[in-house]
């Protein structure tokens, strides 16, 4: 009886040493996945790296699978999967050693499923590895400074593309073919400079009028936006401005 136990004993502690380290493990992968940078040979912004963990997501939705967005960490990577239903979705988180957890995801917003996915065969890791370099090197930066990737539907286009985000809060994107790499702050600021230089040559080209005189009524010539801007909601003003 006594060595039934002692051998009972030694099998119970091996099993807690086997479980202890595999937590250890786990813990370790885990922190690995959050503390990895972009530039390291193990990062998901390499090609390499990136096809295996999308090869895990496939394995999962197929390989006709639709996804919502795709995020890409240089440790792991984020999937949102479309299942058919227009509010129910599926969401994969791939760690660097390939263990895949899964949760479900409820979708909310504006506009239909099948206008807000795109094939997960359409993204290229080759493409995005691509763009995380260039993107980096604009800023002259390296991928060490890339945060994370997002491909996902483009608001403004409503096509799929590319956004790399970088440490500094800016980020640069592209088409999911890897044209067109911009940086959507100086498109913006390159449109109000656009936007500025045609007002004032608008100004500049239109015809001198004399000041009225007092008592009558604005000449007829005044720019009409202005006119109703310095109306403000007073009526008889507006009015005013129309005759």
């Amino acid at each position: 009886m006594f060595r039934s136990l002692t051998i009972l004993g030694l099998i119970g502690a091996a099993v807690g040493l086997f479980f202890g380290a595999k937590g250890l493990m786990t813990a370790k992968n885990a922190t690995d996945s959050v503390n990895r940078k972009g530039g390291d040979a193990k990062s998901q912004f390499h090609a390499d790296r990136l096809t295996k963990s999308l090869d895990k997501v496939r394995a999962e939705v197929g390989a006709d699978g639709k996804l919502l967005q795709l995020n890409i960490y240089p440790g792991y990577v984020v999937a949102d999967a479309a299942t058919g239903s227009e509010d129910k979705g599926r969401s994969f988180r791939i760690q660097e050693n390939g263990r895949v957890d899964e949760l479900p995801v409820t979708l909310t917003g504006p506009g239909k499923l099948q206008d807000n996915v795109f094939p997960i065969e359409d993204v290229d890791t080759k493409v995005v590895e691509k763009l995380a370099n260039e993107a980096s090197a604009k800023e002259h930066l390296g991928l060490n400074d890339v945060s994370h990737i997002i491909v996902s539907i483009q608001p403004d286009s409503g096509k799929p593309g590319v956004s790399v985000y970088l440490s500094n809060q800016r980020f640069w994107r592209a088409a999911l073919d890897g044209s067109g790499l911009s940086n959507p702050d100086q498109q913006a600021r390159a449109a109000v400079d656009n936007a500025e230089k045609a007002v004032e040559g608008l100004e500049s080209s239109a015809p001198k009028t004399a000041a009225p005189s007092a008592g009558t009524a604005a000449p007829k010539t005044t720019d009409l936006a202005s006119c109703l801007t310095a109306a403000g909601t007073d009526s008889a003003k507006i009015t005013a401005c129309t005759k």
